[in-house]
């Protein structure tokens, strides 16, 4: 049973002893994850001065273990508005994340507190490595917070943990579409209802290194322009006995087709809107030649930053200075305005070609409320707080993530930033939900096929596309389709 079906399971099982607990005042069974560090033994082969040699290693693993144990229910009912009640909520620090992130969710819930005397938020910060089976395996265990954000699939509400939002919006006084931008609707709706609210409005753009155009006498790029003159533009600029390259993350790996502009921008799509079908999109001629354009970038045109410099500066190797275009989102500003010692600047994505239009990337992290939450209604309070206006002012003037109200951009005047209105342009255009968040089981059944298409088409040079997407397309279908046939059991 994989993971995702394992906390489903748990999950019903829960739901029952919830049951069984509120008709009887006698102790029941309840489920448990216990996670546990054993050791096993691996082969693991080296190569040392030309001999191979065999080894057999011992090395750590955590092995989860479902138990039921005994417990005395406690029976909570909502509290009434002048008792103090506290609401949990978890987040995230990742590796380009300064202390400014961490003071911001400090800052968010002390100005909440202070508005809501009879509210207290207890805030926990996480790896953002790991979260989500963090989150799911302390939901199963019955200790999950009140309130999380993540970046979940759309459909995740099927499995049942996610809080309906859609009365208390609808007993609020705002419109989620005057009050959001059209992606922080999309990434909260499954099915007409609303499971979420979102967090942030983020928007994918291009920046590009001024000095490294200057020097090569070319023209910067301006909106309009396609993917046939960014191919130009990256090969002009790439000098590699220089250290020089034209592109550099995500462009330059498989992200080029999953969390970047360009999967929406080279005349296919990989996936359904829906996630459930992958046949009949990744398999078509249009999606081959978009496989092929990104994997050509690197492996026939070699303008892609190499693998040493990526490692040194990560996702951000547009800060080395040595790269004259990468595809960033507003997530990424805050390091490139503190860290960037060259002249730079931003432009909208190239479109496929001169007779299409651009179909933005953009994207939201978005807030969840667990089922269980005993105060749902302290709980929403703070939601629709955090994704209001006032919330939304304090997080702009953080300058750690752009807010998803509209009304706020517009209250600074970021329209008119000669960096913040491409992403504002950005956000009106049409959009779409991410290929990767579009199903709960992209990742099972669909995410490796991009990783091993450009590892047979770049590192082992096997330039049949089409063969090897004729097995892994009915495969990941297969595994799609069992999955979500699990969901009607």
């Amino acid at each position: 049973m994989n993971a995702k079906k394992l906390v489903g399971f748990m999950l019903v099982l829960l739901a029952v002893t919830a049951v069984l607990a509120a008709c009887a005042p006698q102790t029941v069974e309840v489920t448990r994850v216990i996670t546990e560090t054993v050791t096993e033994q691996v082969e693991v082969t080296r190569v040392v001065e030309g001999e191979v040699i065999t080894e057999v290693q011992e090395v750590p693993v955590e092995v989860t273990r479902v138990v039921e144990v005994a417990v005395e229910p406690e029976p909570v009912a909502e509290a009434g508005e002048d008792e103090v009640v506290t609401i949990s909520w978890w987040g995230t620090e990742r590796g380009r994340d300064t202390a400014e992130t961490r003071e911001l969710h400090l800052q968010l819930a002390r100005a909440f507190e202070e508005s809501h005397p009879n509210t207290k938020i207890a805030v926990s910060l996480f790896p953002s490595r790991g979260f989500s089976n963090r989150v799911l395996t302390a939901i199963a265990a019955n200790e999950g917070p009140d309130i999380w954000y993540h970046y979940f699939a759309t459909d995740i509400a099927t499995q049942g943990f996610l809080e309906d939002l859609t009365p208390y919006i609808e007993a609020s006084d705002f419109d989620p579409a005057e009050r959001w931008f059209p992606i922080g609707q999309q990434r909260a709706v499954y099915d007409g209802r609303y499971y979420g609210v979102p967090r942030d409005a983020t928007a994918g753009f291009i920046a590009y290194n001024k000095d490294m155009f200057d020097a090569a006498g070319l023209a910067y790029p301006e909106e309009g322009w396609t993917i046939a003159d960014y191919r130009d533009m990256a090969i002009a600029l790439t000098d590699v006995a220089n250290d020089q390259y034209g592109i550099g993350a995500i462009v330059g790996t498989p992200g080029c087709f999953q969390w970047s502009s360009f999967s929406f921008n080279m005349g296919a799509d990989f996936v359904s809107l829906d996630g459930s079908q992958v046949a009949g999109y990744m398999d078509t001629p249009e999606a081959v030649a978009a496989l092929k354009f990104c994997m050509d970038l690197t492996a026939t045109d070699q303008v892609a930053a190499p693998s040493g410099l990526q490692e040194q500066f990560g996702e951000l190797v547009f800060l080395s200075g040595q790269v004259g275009l990468q595809h960033i989102s507003t997530w990424e500003l805050p390091a490139i305005n503190e860290q960037a010692d060259f002249n730079w600047g931003v432009v909208a994505p190239p479109r496929y070609d001169e007779n299409t239009d651009e179909i933005a990337w953009t994207d939201s992290y978005v807030y969840y409320m667990s089922a269980d939450t005993v105060q749902k209604q302290r709980a929403w309070e703070f939601m629709e707080w955090l994704s209001g206006p006032e919330a939304a002012m304090i997080m702009a003037e953080a300058g750690v993530w752009t807010p998803a109200v509209p009304s706020v951009w517009e209250e600074l005047d970021w329209q008119n930033d000669p960096v913040l209105s491409v992403a504002w342009n950005e956000l009106q255009k049409e959009t779409r939900v991410s290929n990767y968040e579009r199903s709960q089981f992209y990742w099972d059944c669909v995410g490796d096929i991009f990783y091993d298409v450009w590892t047979n088409y770049v590192d082992l040079g096997d330039t049949d596309i089409e063969g090897f997407l004729a097995t892994a397309v009915p495969d990941a279908q297969s595994c799609l389709d069992d999955n979500y046939a699990s969901l009607d059991q």
